[in-house]
C-alpha cells in the first residue's frame, strides 16, 4: 500500500508539473520588473521606495513588498537563466502541493485526499506564471503543517519556534506575510477556547500551549516590521488598495463576474470546491459534532471569503481546501461503507472517474490553445522586441501600454523610462482616471499629452483586447504622424516621423493594411 500511494502521490504532482510548465513569457506580466529590482539591489544596494521606471510619476512613493521575490529571482536568472527560473517555480509549487496533500492525507485519509487534490487542480494551475504569490502559498503550506501537527501533539513546541524567522522571509517576499499572522492567532484562539471549556476539541489541553502560542504570535508580529519600509511595510497589506484605480481582472470578484456576464472559466470547478467545502461543514455539524474545530472553521471561513472577494485569491484557497474538506470527512473515511473505496482498487477507480468528470465538465479548459505550449524557459522570440528597440537605438519618451511596461523595464531601463506599468499601486489614483485611460481614447487628450511628454515611440501589448486599447492602436497606425516598424509577438512599435528616430521609419515601415489586419 506504501509503494502504491507513493506513485499515486508522484502520479498528481507530475499532473500538476505538466499544466505548470509553460515557457516564460515575459511581454505581460511583472517577472521583468522583478528581475530588474533584483539587478538594481546587486548593483547599488538600492531597493526603490520612488516610482523611478516611470518619467510620468517618478517621485509617487510606494512599499516595494515583494522586493526580496526580485532578488532570488535575479539570482536563479544570473545561475542558470530562464530555464532554471522555470524549474525553480516548478519545484516550489510541486513542494506546496504536497504539503497540503499530505496534511489531507494525515487527517482525512489517503483516500479521502486523492480526488479532492484532483477537484482542487483545475484552480491550481490558474497561477502558471512565475510571480512572488508561490512564495506565500508555500509559506502558508508551511505555517499550517506545523501549527497544525502542534495542535494535535505531533510537533514539539520547538518547531513553532521557526515560525518568526519564516515570517522575516515572508514580508520581504510578498504582500501576504499577513496570512502567517493570522494562522498563529487562529490556532492561539482555538487553544484558549479549548482551555476555557477545560478541554480541547481533540484531546486535553495543555495550559503551555496557549502560553507558547501567543509568545509565537508576538514574535511574528514583531518579524513583520523587518522589511525595507518598516512598521509602513507590517501595515501596508490594510491600504494596498485604497487609490487601486486600475480596473485588473483579477481583482473581481465572484458576484461581480456572475453581475456582469465575464466568461470566467475557472469558477465553475471554483464553485464545486466551494460546494465540498461547504458541505463537509454540514456533515460535520450535523453528524460529526466531536470533530469540530474552532481553527478549521475560522480558516474555512477566511480563504472562502477570500476567494469570493477577489478571484485572485482562488488558488490560494484551494490549497486550503485541500485539507480541510479532507479533516472534516475524516468520520466518514472511517465508516464501513467507504471500506472498498480505501482499498487500492477503489482509490484508483475513483481519482479515474474524477479525473475524468472533471475533464469532461470542460475539456477544452485543459486541452485548449489559451493554454500555450509546454515546455520551460523563455519563450520563443520573446525577446525580439528588445532586441529591435535596442539594435535600432529607437529614442523615446516611449508611450506604452499597462501590460507591456515590465517588459521594457526589463530591458530598457535606465536608458528608457516606461509611461506606465502594471502595479496600480505605484501610481496616483488620478493617474489613470485622468491621464492613461483619456489618452486612449480621447484624441484631443492624446494631442495635448504628445506635446507635453513629447513622444517619439509608442510600444503596445495588443493581447490587451479592451475596446479602449483597440480603438487606440487604430488610431495610431493610421495617424500620419506615426509608422509601425515592428509586429511580432503581439508586440507592436510605432515611431514618431520626421524626429529623432526617422532613420528607424525609413528602414522599417510596416504597411497600415497588414497592421490593422494583424491587430484584430
Amino acid at each position: 500500500m506504501a509503494a502504491f500511494e507513493i506513485g499515486l502521490t508522484l502520479a498528481l504532482l507530475g499532473i500538476y508539473v505538466g499544466f505548470l510548465a509553460h515557457p516564460i513569457d515575459l511581454t505581460g506580466g511583472d517577472l521583468g520588473r522583478y528581475l530588474k529590482n533584483g539587478e538594481l539591489f546587486f548593483q547599488s544596494s538600492l531597493i526603490p521606495s520612488t516610482n523611478l521606471y516611470s518619467y510620468a510619476t517618478p517621485d509617487q512613493p510606494f512599499v516595494n513588498h515583494s522586493w526580496g521575490s526580485g532578488v532570488l529571482y535575479f539570482l536563479i536568472r544570473r545561475a542558470v537563466d530562464f530555464s532554471g527560473l522555470s524549474l525553480f517555480f516548478i519545484a516550489v509549487s510541486v513542494a506546496t502541493l504536497w504539503l497540503f496533500l499530505n496534511l489531507a492525507a494525515r487527517y482525512g485519509g489517503f483516500a479521502m485526499s486523492v480526488p479532492l487534490t484532483l477537484i482542487v487542480m483545475p484552480i491550481l494551475i490558474t497561477r502558471y506564471e512565475i510571480r512572488p504569490e508561490m512564495f506565500s502559498y508555500l509559506l502558508s503550506g508551511c505555517f499550517l503543517y506545523i501549527l497544525w501537527d502542534f495542535r494535535e501533539g505531533r510537533r514539539s513546541r520547538k518547531w513553532l519556534y521557526l515560525l518568526p524567522l519564516l515570517q522575516i522571509l515572508w514580508v520581504n517576499l510578498h504582500i501576504y506575510f499577513f496570512i502567517g499572522i493570522l494562522m498563529v492567532g487562529v490556532f492561539l484562539l482555538d487553544s484558549l477556547i479549548g482551555l476555557a471549556g477545560k478541554r480541547a476539541p481533540h484531546g486535553p489541553v495543555q495550559g503551555g500551549q496557549s502560553k507558547t502560542l501567543m509568545a509565537v504570535l508576538l514574535a511574528t508580529l514583531a518579524a513583520s516590521i523587518i522589511n525595507p519600509a518598516g512598521l509602513r511595510g507590517a501595515f501596508y497589506p490594510l491600504f494596498i488598495r485604497q487609490g487601486y484605480e486600475f480596473p485588473v481582472i483579477e481583482n473581481y470578484s465572484v458576484p461581480g463576474i456572475l453581475y456582469d456576464g465575464f466568461q470566467f472559466l475557472p469558477l465553475t470547478y471554483f464553485l464545486i470546491i466551494f460546494s465540498l467545502l461547504a458541505l463537509s461543514w454540514l456533515y460535520v455539524i450535523v453528524k460529526d459534532r466531536s470533530s469540530f474545530s474552532v481553527s478549521r472553521f475560522v480558516l474555512a471561513l477566511f480563504f472562502s471569503g477570500l476567494a469570493w472577494w477577489t478571484i485572485r485569491n482562488m488558488a490560494m484557497f484551494a490549497f486550503f481546501a485541500l485539507p480541510l474538506t479532507a479533516a472534516n470527512l475524516a468520520g466518514a473515511a472511517r465508516g464501513r461503507n467507504f471500506r472498498w473505496f480505501d482499498s487500492t482498487p477503489g482509490i484508483a477507480a475513483t481519482g479515474a472517474a474524477v479525473a475524468l468528470l472533471l475533464v469532461l465538465i470542460n475539456p477544452l479548459y485543459f486541452f485548449g490553445g489559451g493554454r500555450g505550449a509546454f515546455g520551460i524557459g523563455l519563450k520563443e522570440g520573446n525577446l525580439a522586441a528588445l532586441r529591435f528597440l535596442r539594435t535600432e537605438q529607437l529614442r523615446g519618451p516611449i508611450f506604452n501600454n499597462f501590460d507591456v511596461g515590465g517588459y521594457l523595464i526589463y530591458s530598457l531601463y535606465p536608458r528608457e523610462r516606461v509611461y506606465v506599468d502594471n502595479r496600480p499601486e505605484a501610481y496616483p489614483a488620478a493617474f489613470f482616471a485622468e491621464d492613461y485611460f483619456p489618452l486612449l481614447v480621447n484624441d484631443v487628450q492624446w494631442r495635448g499629452a504628445l506635446a507635453a511628454h513629447r513622444f517619439n515611440a509608442i510600444v503596445i501589448n495588443t493581447r490587451d483586447r479592451s475596446a479602449a486599447t483597440q480603438q487606440f492602436v487604430i488610431q495610431r497606425v493610421l495617424d500620419a504622424d506615426w509608422a509601425p516598424v515592428f509586429f511580432e509577438n503581439n508586440i507592436l512599435i510605432l515611431a514618431r516621423r520626421f524626429g529623432v528616430n526617422q532613420p528607424v521609419v525609413n528602414k522599417h515601415e510596416l504597411p497600415r493594411e497588414t497592421v490593422l489586419q494583424k491587430s484584430d
